[in-house]
């Protein structure tokens, strides 16, 4: 490989969004690395548990966000329709979602206190603001890679993971740590986040489309632009606030929670005689689960890619993608897998003080965890064909066979490992089932389930593919798309 060709990967979006991710793991790690640091047990206790409910509404709530904004604003740009009343109506739904999270935190914050946050009621502001931060920054985000901004995203990624390292190593340095102070940095990392994918992309980006506005730029005249919903549609109960396709992946993006992480809480829980096995499990699950980093990115890469291929009718594009894409996350899994196969137990011995957890087991773990690499490309198809009510469904029934091994009689561990297994198997194949319509030469549709789109006009997937010359300002031609798919 030239030198050329390794700068040329280096600033591609997929080797940024990598690196970036890479980093935000740092972050994550320095702030469990610190918890541990402190001699108070119960404040760090407290910790942990700050950062593991943060993340869970976060991840579990506000991802759902980011896909669906992602999707509306792609599919509305696929069709040269207007990108403001997408936005608009985004704001709306974070708006709707964080007054749910914050009413949730403040109506339950006696049962936390009293539980997982140790008495500490100082941590219960640091779990509010982490929640309107991440429902910022989601949402910057969904708006990033809704028009392809993936520098900016990039961008914004860093910020999060260098707005938490940087203050954190500082306040260890200085001896000033404490667990209030450490949650109240990772709790405000992501408002650096948003303000730099605002300030430095999406907001130069809002200021030239103006510009075009102004100057006349229209859409090609065979494309309808999306138009405003009426009166009436907005006074349809809260469909504007909360729409059936947010829904649908909120309920997937906390199911998503619930199968990576049930493995380790069920064997944890009923190993509560065992604890030195529990504790190695549970290191074991979060070791075999590394692999994920390395595809945190490609949703938000494919999803409008796949969501303007879907729009224009371009099935060849969305069926090479899907292929090449399943076939290059079951083989990194598979490479993972063998090689956390082979180092995996010295690695925890070495590193965590972990033993009992043997290589087989530590191999299947991963190789769910390939299953769940492979989920990468197969959501965003699925949401980007509009078949959204399709994502839950699948991560319902995954979690169902998950939670059927991991309460199954015997060894507690072997129940756990299984449930690895079974439950990325049922996802994969329930959203591949879906997708199976993309083996004909004209795909069926979504079964009006895109009723609830932002674009009323869009092109339908079984509308013939327009022609590459007569894609919209700004948007790729389905020759460069094909060029840049990850």
């Amino acid at each position: 490989m030239t030198l050329t060709a390794i700068r040329r990967l280096a600033k591609s979006p997929s080797a940024m969004m990598t690196a970036s991710v890479l980093l935000v793991a740092v972050g994550g790690y320095l702030f469990l690395l610190l918890a541990g640091g402190l001699e108070d047990k119960t404040a760090a206790a407290a910790m942990v548990s700050m950062y593991v409910l943060v993340n869970l509404i976060g991840q579990g709530v506000f991802a759902g966000l980011e896909q669906e904004t992602s999707r509306s604003l792609s599919q509305a740009a696929a069709v040269g329709g207007d990108l403001a009343p997408v936005m608009r109506r985004a704001v709306r739904h974070t708006a709707a979602l964080l007054a749910v999270c914050c009413l949730f935190v403040v109506a339950a914050s006696p049962i936390l206190v009293a539980g997982p946050l140790h008495k500490q009621w100082a941590l219960i502001p640091t779990v509010l603001i982490g929640t309107v931060s991440y429902s910022v920054s989601y949402l910057v985000r969904g708006l990033l890679g809704g028009q392809q901004l993936f520098g900016g995203y990039a961008a914004a990624l860093v910020a999060e993971g260098m707005s938490r390292i940087v203050p954190l190593i500082a306040i260890a340095a200085l001896g000033a740590g404490s667990g209030f102070l450490y949650c109240l940095v990772y709790a405000c990392g992501l408002f650096l986040s948003a303000g730099v994918g605002w300030f430095f992309w999406l907001r130069p980006r809002f200021a030239q489309q103006r510009a075009q506005a102004a100057d006349g730029v229209r859409a090609p005249a065979h494309q309808a632009p999306a138009e405003e919903p009426s009166t009436d549609d907005h006074e349809k109960g809260l469909r504007s606030w909360l729409s059936a396709g947010l829904l649908f992946l909120v309920g997937a993006a906390l199911l998503t929670q619930l199968v990576a992480n049930l493995p380790a809480l069920g064997a944890s829980s009923r190993l509560g005689a065992h604890p030195a096995t529990a504790t190695a499990f549970v290191q074991a699950a979060t070791l075999s689960r590394i692999p994920l980093l390395l595809v945190g990115p490609v949703t938000a890469l494919l999803l409008p890619r796949l969501t303007a291929a879907g729009t224009t009718g371009d099935l060849r594009t969305v069926r090479t993608t899907v292929r090449t894409g399943s076939f290059a996350m079951l083989g990194l899994g598979a490479l993972a897998a063998a090689g956390i196969g082979v180092l995996g137990p010295w690695a925890l011995k070495t590193y965590f003080n972990a033993t009992g957890i043997s290589a087989l087991s530590l191999a299947l773990m991963a190789i769910g965890t390939a299953g769940l690499m492979t989920v990468g490309v197969l959501q965003p198809t699925l949401i980007g064909l509009g078949r959204q009510r399709q994502v839950p469904i699948a991560w319902a029934i995954g979690s169902v066979a998950m939670v059927v091994a991991v309460v199954w009689p015997g060894d507690a561990v072997s129940a756990a490992v299984a449930a690895s297994l079974v439950g990325p198997a049922g996802v994969v194949l329930v959203m591949a089932f879906s997708l199976r319509g993309l083996r004909g030469e004209r795909f069926e549709g979504a079964e009006g389930e895109s009723a609830d789109s932002d674009a009323p006009n869009a092109v339908s997937a079984t509308t013939p593919a327009v022609t590459p010359t007569a894609a919209p300002a700004g948007a790729p031609s389905a020759e460069a798309q094909a060029a840049s798919r990850v």
